[in-house]
């Protein structure tokens, strides 16, 4: 979890288009295609299961065990929200300075959030 925070905290202050800061004609390019919104989702997807995948390997767990992939959906869901709001903000004008700015709030809130239920897990 102190990995992933730390990475979209970099991210979001360096305005990365991987978590949402891609202009707003990219932003309404995407909202407005029903294929684009759905390759999205599954692009989420994709990278919640890879996370799942690499969790159960780092820390050992059993095929049977679910705990990968309770974290990987939690930690997957916050990306997902802060991505969310990154476009939301892009499509109504604001600046991506002003998005990063709040963005950068919103993971605080998003991984302390997380944090008793994670914060111990798959720590080196």
């Amino acid at each position: 979890m102190t990995a992933l925070r730390a990475a979209y905290l970099t991210a979001a202050a360096g305005q990365d288009p991987v978590v949402g800061f891609s202009g707003p004609e990219f932003a309404k390019l995407i909202s407005d295609s029903p294929a684009l919104v759905a390759r999205l989702r599954e692009f989420h997807e994709e990278r919640e299961q890879a996370l799942a995948d690499t969790l159960a390997t780092e820390t050992g767990a059993a095929a049977t065990d679910i705990t990968p992939r309770v974290a990987a959906a939690q930690l997957g869901g916050v990306h997902r929200v802060l991505f969310e709001e990154t476009m939301r903000r892009t499509l109504h004008g604001q600046s991506n300075d002003e998005i990063a700015t709040a963005i950068i709030e919103y993971i605080g809130t998003a991984f302390d959030a997380l944090a008793p239920s994670l914060a111990g897990y798959a720590v080196r």
